[in-house]
């Protein structure tokens, strides 16, 4: 005796029609919960007759061009530099927004959240620097500080490190008008240097002065009135830089006459 067993399967429409809606998985579930906070958005939108804070935000610092820092990013106004924006800067320009202020454009963003974006680019290059070298390996040249004490002398050798030897006299150098938040300053001042060049290694030694000014909280003012290129030198920082670095902030300053808070 001969037994023949056959199975005829039946495919079900409610199933099949489920796995053709999530056959791309996690990204087609993501989309539709973006699609379903779209249409809220647009309902809200029509029920108050204003544009949302969020969407405003989103669609204002969405990326023109065709950069890798993704979606969103902050095009500095003075070196043209993009930042990647990450949601804590995109609440913060929410928050600005719902606050009543302006933002239609790139320049308006205030100098407290740009002084924000500017960390938050430190802490991006801080962590490749930690994946490309070794833990041992600092980001300046190890300095030497030598005391020295004559044998028959009263007087004290003592190795410093201000930019200045004439700290305690006061300063006859005019103040140059700079408005806003000092360290936010000395960012855009570094950018727009940046943007007088095109080799990628003089843009990194601008910023590598920049980052020792913001680390011992030097602004502009300040840099100014020392006028001491060796103090940067002394970190690390090239010797064309440096003196460029120092010497053009009065030129900047007058030609700009930067706000940093717009």
């Amino acid at each position: 005796m001969k037994l023949i067993i056959s199975f005829n399967y039946i495919e079900d429409s409610q199933a099949a029609s489920r796995k053709a809606t999530d056959k791309r998985g996690p990204s087609s579930a993501t989309q539709g919960m973006l699609q379903d906070y779209e249409r809220e958005i647009d309902a809200e939108e029509e029920a108050t007759g204003e544009p949302v804070a969020w969407k405003q935000v989103y669609e204002m610092m969405r990326c023109p061009g065709s950069c890798d820092l993704g979606p969103h990013c902050w095009q500095d106004p003075y070196g043209k530099k993009h930042y990647k924006l990450y949601r804590d800067e995109l609440v913060s320009l929410v928050k600005y927004v719902q606050s009543g202020k302006t933002l239609q454009s790139h320049e308006d963003v205030p100098g407290m959240i740009r002084e924000q974006i500017y960390k938050a680019e430190r802490r991006r290059h801080e962590g490749q620097k930690g994946h490309s070298r070794p833990p041992s390996e600092s980001t300046y040249p190890p300095i030497n500080i030598t005391n020295v004490i004559p044998a028959q002398s009263s007087q004290h050798v003592i190795s410093s490190t201000p930019p200045s030897e004439n700290l305690n006299q006061p300063s006859n150098t005019p103040r140059l008008g700079i408005t806003g938040a000092r360290d936010a300053a000395v960012q855009a001042y570094s950018n727009w240097q940046q943007s007088q060049v095109e080799d990628r290694v003089w843009k990194d030694e601008f910023q590598k002065a920049c980052d020792v000014a913001l680390d011992e909280c030097l602004d502009l003012e300040q840099i100014n009135e020392d006028k001491d290129p060796n103090y940067f030198k002394d970190r690390g920082v090239k010797w064309g830089i440096a003196r460029r670095f120092v010497s053009d902030i009065k030129y900047w300053a007058d030609k700009y006459n930067c706000n940093a808070d717009e």
